[in-house]
């Protein structure tokens, strides 16, 4: 049996060494899957014939996310030392997001990890690549199951969920208007977080009352232009949840409207896109789970020899942040 130490852990999984000592050790609070990638980690290295010395991973990443979303992920991913390319495409149009992943599934022994927009001709041609043999990992937004072999993610009708209940706790028990930035329905994170967060304000919160929305496709840009409309048709909103990307150019409206100081702001991710607005208190929660954590999950599935063991999905966790409670992954 091999002497396995946590600094052999933290290479295989990407995990902090704080993360992991807990894990091993019961000290604080650690989420189950987490607790269960570590000690299934610890349990292979020390099986006889194991290799402590980390082995990177073999994998094509497709990302279209938003830049401090892909920021951390590429750092995660030079992090790892896993082995393949690495695509960004952030803000790039459908087509040319088709075009790379056709491109990436002509080598079906490469496992692809991707986000992508749900759209039938993207998990028509991920389907295809599946059944000639291709492992598919979708990450942050799911796909049609006949799409991906396993999703990794958080729960994001529960991170909708909770933004409700963080505006209707705030604004209290009085009638208010409050309005939703969209990214696209095509993302399903997208649309589960606008679910949940519908569908939490109607079960604790009927009096709080969603009067507008917004489309934003994760642009800084179109998200200015898009809540400076939304301002000017409803003046009297009390609270924003954005589900997306582009949250700069959302604290750029409000600015120039001049509500910055007196809107409530419930928007996704904590890097150095969002730390800045948190901290100045423009943004008042960001909803947001560990980048690492996630493409070390990703990684993990797309180098495991019996993908049968995947199952459908790993919900990983995530936390409500402010400027006063940061978490070390911000500064990737």
């Amino acid at each position: 049996m091999r002497r396995v130490s946590v600094a052999d852990i933290m290479r295989e999984t990407g995990l902090s060494r704080a993360t992991v000592d807990r894990a091993l050790n019961g000290r604080g609070r650690v989420h189950d899957r987490t607790r269960m990638v570590v000690e299934e980690t610890l349990r292979r290295l020390m099986s006889p014939g194991s290799d402590p010395v980390a082995r990177p991973a073999t994998a094509d990443i497709v990302l279209r996310v938003g830049r401090g979303m892909m920021g951390q992920m590429r750092a995660a991913w030079t992090a790892s030392g896993a082995k393949g390319s690495f695509h960004d495409l952030h803000l790039a149009d459908d087509s040319t997001v088709l075009r790379a992943v056709e491109a990436a599934c002509k080598d079906v022994s490469h496992p692809l990890i991707l986000t992508v927009k749900n759209s039938d001709r993207m998990t028509g041609l991920l389907a295809a690549a599946r059944a000639r043999g291709k492992r598919i990992i979708a990450v942050i937004s799911d796909l049609v199951p006949a799409a991906r072999d396993s999703f990794v993610g958080l729960d994001d009708r529960a991170v909708g969920q909770t933004a409700a209940f963080l505006i209707g706790r705030m604004l209290g028990d009085r009638p208010t208007t409050v309005g939703v930035v969209l990214g696209s329905p095509a993302f399903r994170c997208h649309e589960d977080r606008e679910i949940g967060f519908r569908s939490g304000l109607r079960a604790n919160f009927p009096k709080v009352v969603i009067s507008g929305e917004a489309q934003g496709e994760d642009s800084a840009e179109l998200t200015r232009a898009a809540v400076a409309r939304l301002l000017r048709d409803h003046p009297a909103l009390g609270a924003i949840y954005n589900v997306g990307g582009g949250n700069v150019g959302l604290i750029e409206a409000l600015r120039a409207a001049g509500r910055a100081s007196d809107m409530l702001v419930v928007g996704h991710e904590v890097n150095p896109v969002t730390v800045p607005l948190l901290r100045a208190g423009a943004m008042d929660f960001a909803l947001a789970g560990d980048p690492r954590e996630l493409l070390s999950t990703a990684l993990a599935l797309a180098a495991d020899p019996e993908p049968a063991r995947q199952g459908a999905e790993r919900l990983l966790s995530f936390g409500v942040y402010t400027r006063f409670n940061l978490p070390g992954f911000s500064a990737t």
